[in-house]
């Protein structure tokens, strides 16, 4: 029965080390990028030589890219991670400088003891890459629906509902290369995550003028430290009624 029960407690990822730390047997990983770059590689490693990794990860993306299995030992984590500029990997696919232009970065990650979620489905260790390149892990048993900054469904939609507007994009690639920058600044300045918002802060950049922010009624809203999620419903009539 209490070897059972192990078994069990190994294959959820909740059974501790023996200096009481956290172990995660068995998880999943995946790693979802917000930074402007499209990653060729990312992968996490433990103290003890565990490791998890994934690859071919575009800028704003992540979901739906899974490895499994591993085990991860600790809070004390690695992340070695490799990718570059689209555009600029592109122009110099076979001009023999690819190369050239993949960086290389190390970055530490201390994680306390992750909350495992309810249910019994497989874990899944989530690293979040933010725009300013800081990491965050988490547990989860969801493949779907853990974006925080939807970057690709503002992609999607802007692409979909204001195509005409978009002169200087010949298709969502184009754009796709491009939003994800600017997304960084919105994040990196003002923190906008919620989907709305950054819907209404890409439609106003994109179709109407991309410096919309010196607009005093929109940049007091985006400075206000208190701003609520769904401010944008007001920024886009407002502004378009102004020019």
């Amino acid at each position: 029965m209490r070897k059972g029960l192990i078994g069990v407690l190994i294959w959820l990822g909740l059974l501790a080390g023996c200096n009481g730390e956290p172990t995660y047997s068995g998880v999943s990983f995946i790693a979802y990028n917000y930074t402007p770059w499209n990653l060729e590689s990312v992968q996490i490693s433990d103290a003890s030589g565990g490791f998890a990794g994934s690859g071919a990860i575009p800028a704003g993306g992540g979901e739906g890219r899974v490895a499994c299995c591993y085990t991860l030992k600790g809070t004390e984590f690695t992340v070695k991670w490799t990718g570059g500029d689209a555009d600029l990997l592109r122009k110099h696919l076979f001009d023999g400088r690819y190369e050239e232009m993949i960086f290389k970065k190390e970055t530490k990650v201390h994680s306390p003891a992750l909350n495992t979620p309810e249910g019994d489905g497989p874990l899944i260790l989530e690293l979040h890459i933010y725009p300013d390149e800081h990491m965050e892990l988490a547990l989860s048993r969801k493949l779907l629906g853990q974006v925080r900054l939807p970057i690709v469904d503002t992609v999607r939609w802007l692409y979909t509902n204001y195509r005409g507007e978009l002169d200087n994009y010949k298709d969502a690639y184009e754009l796709g290369d491009v939003l994800p920058k600017v997304a960084k600044q919105a994040w990196m300045r003002y923190r906008i995550e919620d989907a709305e918002d950054m819907r209404g802060y890409m439609y106003l950049y994109f179709t109407v003028a991309s410096d919309f922010e010196k607009d005093a009624e929109i940049s007091a809203a985006l400075e206000d430290k208190n701003r609520k999620p769904g401010i944008s419903a007001k920024w886009c009539p407002r502004y378009r009624q102004r020019k």
